[in-house]
């Protein structure tokens, strides 16, 4: 099985409801952090899915290296470099090249303060085409997505898909606009958690409108399409109508706390209210 929390379902720009990136993933109970943005510590204990804190944390996964999706890092690092966290298991980090350049970054800032002090650190760079095995028989493989970058992981952002011990699957396009790997890695695909930054009429590259997520499930056809990455406009937006006029398959509008299952149960989506 396939657990999808969206902890944050927003951009750059937080809104009350729509935070920056955070996704906590389980595949056959195994949990990884997926893009942790500005506060998603906080939103990870919060939801109540990691009663134990970033003690639960063992797997980190990132799909490109922008504020937005990687900046609670930091945050997770100095957490652990505390005498008071209890576990000794490795902490892994993946992600697209130049993450390694990023950490080293990051250490000429903060020096020892980032060294967790219990756990080891293992960091993985890793291209489109690779995969991770997961304990239980469940898989984590990386395709291309198509987004901007000029710093630590120029042209080398990444999408995932998760497939579990029964072969039940799920997406993540990350930040991405139109392109073939994630067109290719979403077809067929139980869920797809594609972004859908803005509405139609102000898209912007490297991003995803209505229209785009539309002709893009129109080919892939995904069981159920759930929306994030948006920002203010699209969060205040009813974006489902424009995806409408290409596909006929459900789709939900994510919001932070909103919950999916794989395979599909009914109550999928489940919002909880931001203080």
């Amino acid at each position: 099985m396939i657990r999808f929390r969206i902890l944050g379902a927003g951009g750059a720009i937080p809104t009350p409801t729509h935070t920056p990136a955070a996704y906590w993933v389980t595949v056959d109970g195994t949990p990884i952090l997926m893009d942790p943005g500005p506060g998603a510590l906080v939103r990870l204990v919060h939801s109540g899915d990691a009663p134990g804190g970033v003690d639960e944390i063992g797997t980190v996964l990132l799909t490109h290296l922008h504020p937005d999706h990687c900046c609670d890092l930091v945050a997770l690092l100095f957490a652990l470099h505390s005498p008071l966290t209890d576990s000794h298991e490795p902490l892994h980090l993946f992600g697209p090249k130049g993450l390694q350049a990023y950490l080293d970054q990051l250490a000429g800032i903060y020096g020892r303060w980032l060294e967790p002090r219990h756990r080891e650190l293992n960091i993985t760079e890793w291209a489109a085409g690779q995969q991770l095995d997961l304990p239980g028989g469940g898989t984590v493989q990386t395709f291309a997505v198509d987004h901007p970058q000029d710093r630590f992981s120029a042209g080398n952002c990444l999408g995932y898909r998760f497939a579990d011990s029964e072969g039940h699957t799920a997406v993540f396009s990350g930040d991405t606009g139109p392109c073939s790997g994630l067109e290719k890695a979403a077809r067929d695909v139980d869920l797809l958690v594609v972004e859908c930054s803005a509405p139609d009429g102000m898209g912007v590259p490297g991003h995803m409108t209505p229209t785009e997520v539309g002709l893009l499930c129109a080919k892939a056809q995904p069981k159920l399409v759930a929306l994030t990455h948006q920002y203010p406009a699209a969060a205040a937006t009813d974006l489902r109508p424009g995806i409408a006029l290409h596909f006929d398959g459900p789709v939900v509008q994510a919001q932070d706390g909103s919950l999916f299952f794989v395979p599909l149960k009914s109550g999928e989506e489940n919002p909880w209210s931001a203080p």
